[in-house]
């Protein structure tokens, strides 16, 4: 939801952290008492490759399973279920599975586009178009009734209401997979590179159109389309549901980016239930 204030050497630990399981994926780790899904999470991330390309070699998540949202809240400093950090590809979590942060863990080592992009794509592939316990779409639709301009999510993102927010941004990448498919997706985070900065060429050279441009579109579209199931939200189907070019994955692996200087967080907002 919003870059962290404060940074892992900072937090105040307050957990024993006990070893779960190593794959060639991730390490996992739970606090004493608690659990951690890991056959999901693998079987979750193995999904992700498909799309996103293979890891390179020596790329692994460390997933860490918090016993509360207030000891996740001390470690990391904000509010939230879930949060990821960009640079050290660790997840902090309250949940035994949490597919929203896996998105951004795998899909931020391809690039770094700005934060509405970067949650609308791990809601549109993580809630099976829920939000909320009703439509996605829907609840954007709402959303967009009551403030139609979309700078303000664009620009300042964690300064809005959050469950405004990501349904607005999750809606809207969802359109441009259903439209586009994964490739031009991964054209663009691989554009965005290392920051956000430059966005707007990015998506450009993508899906040769402007943000301004697939924006009245999709809006259109929710206007004028009724809600309907996609195929994709099913990650079973993937990477064959979410292809559009025919480019194979394998073209997109890129190696890990290199660290930032300080944690960059990306979270899912305690407040929101997203994905299972």
């Amino acid at each position: 939801m919003a870059p962290g204030r404060l940074s892992l050497a900072e937090a105040v630990p307050a957990e024993v952290w006990k070893p779960v399981a190593r794959t060639a994926h991730a390490a996992y780790y739970a606090a004493r008492g608690h659990r951690i899904d890991v056959r999901r999470s693998e079987a979750y991330l193995g999904q992700l490759m498909t799309l996103f390309g293979p890891a390179p070699a020596g790329w692994r998540i460390e997933y860490y399973r918090h016993a509360s949202s207030a000891a996740l809240r001390d470690h990391v400093g904000i509010e939230a279920s879930g949060v990821t950090d960009l640079s050290a590809g660790r997840i902090d979590s309250v949940r035994d599975f949490h597919p929203h942060e896996l998105v951004h863990a795998v899909a931020g080592r391809i690039g770094r586009p700005p934060v509405f992009f970067a949650e609308g794509l791990a809601v549109a592939l993580s809630a099976a178009g829920r939000w909320h316990g009703g439509d996605l779409d829907t609840a954007a639709r709402q959303a967009l009734a009551a403030s139609p301009s979309l700078e303000p999510f664009l620009t300042h993102f964690t300064e809005q209401d959050p469950d405004t927010a990501y349904s607005v941004a999750g809606s809207l990448t969802a359109f441009l997979l259903d439209r586009f498919g994964i490739e031009p997706m991964v054209a663009f985070l691989q554009g965005c590179g290392s920051s956000p900065q430059g966005y707007e060429r990015a998506f450009r050279r993508a899906y040769g159109r402007s943000v301004a441009r697939a924006t009245l579109d999709w809006q259109r579209a929710l206007v004028e389309e009724s809600t309907t199931s996609r195929e994709w939200y099913d990650p079973a189907g993937w990477p064959r549901s979410l292809q559009r070019g025919g480019a194979t994955m394998e073209a997109s692996v890129r190696p890990a980016l290199p660290s930032a200087p300080r944690p960059e967080y990306l979270a899912d907002a305690v407040v929101l239930e997203v994905g299972p």
